[in-house]
């Protein structure tokens, strides 16, 4: 079947179209599996390269009674009684009655009562919540080593990290890595009890060694006394 020339190329360009669409479509369908594939890469290298960490987050609510500060109308008794007063004066001298004076005495009171005005103070419950971490023991001895010698190096650990080693050693868990942190992680590394004394070789305010043992420390200080070098002794020096 032959097409006239106009229809056979309104075909062909109908056909370029389509191939190109699809093409266009392949190639759209190829960057997003790419762009998968990146995203997926970057999770896992994520996860390869945190460590995990023992504790974990928690969201901790509080209510609290907060102060605000309040215009409202009805103002001290002694406006009041004195709109009252004044009420009753014109009251009785408009109608030169009591009841007069007893409705002007109403009225007054209540125009009094109204137009004043008088600062208050209330309260009102706010509720506050905040991702707290709550610190866990780390159970794996190699893995809290390993912590305690970059903490105690000044190496770069994470807050929630170094909480959860504070929590095992058993020090304060705030996240700074301090003197009684760091002295702390000294005296576990070297299996000693919390309250065991550690010993301390310092020559010009540097700390040269330190060790549990006490004869160890004394004869490194004589060795250095012999070869013209002043040292101390200090005990759990922070």
């Amino acid at each position: 079947m032959h097409l006239p020339s106009d229809h056979a190329s309104l075909a062909v360009k109908h056909r370029e179209m389509v191939t190109d669409a699809g093409a266009a479509s392949l190639a759209l369908k190829a960057r997003r599996n790419k762009t998968m594939r990146l995203f997926a890469t970057a999770a896992t290298v994520i996860l390869m390269t945190s460590p995990a960490l023992a504790g974990s987050y928690e969201v901790r609510c509080e209510t609290k009674q907060v102060p605000y500060q309040e215009t409202v109308k009805g103002g001290s008794p002694e406006k009041v009684i004195g709109g009252a007063i004044v009420g009753g004066v014109i009251g009785k001298v408009v109608t030169d009655k009591n009841a007069g004076a007893a409705a002007g005495a109403i009225v007054g009171g209540a125009i009094a009562n109204e137009t004043s005005k008088k600062t208050v103070t209330k309260y009102r419950e706010v509720e506050t919540c905040t991702n707290v971490f709550i610190p866990e023991r780390i159970t794996d001895e190699e893995k809290l080593q390993t912590v305690l010698l970059d903490l105690n190096e000044g190496k770069s650990v994470s807050k929630e990290m170094t909480m959860d080693a504070q929590y095992t050693i058993g020090v304060s868990y705030d996240g700074k890595w301090g003197p009684k942190s760091q002295l702390a992680a000294e005296k576990y590394l070297a299996n000693l009890k919390p309250d065991a004394p550690l010993y301390s070789l310092v020559v010009n305010d540097v700390v040269i060694v330190s060790s549990p043992d006490v004869n160890a420390i004394d004869e490194m200080k004589e060795a250095l006394l012999e070869a013209g070098v002043a040292s101390q002794i200090f005990i759990d020096l922070q």
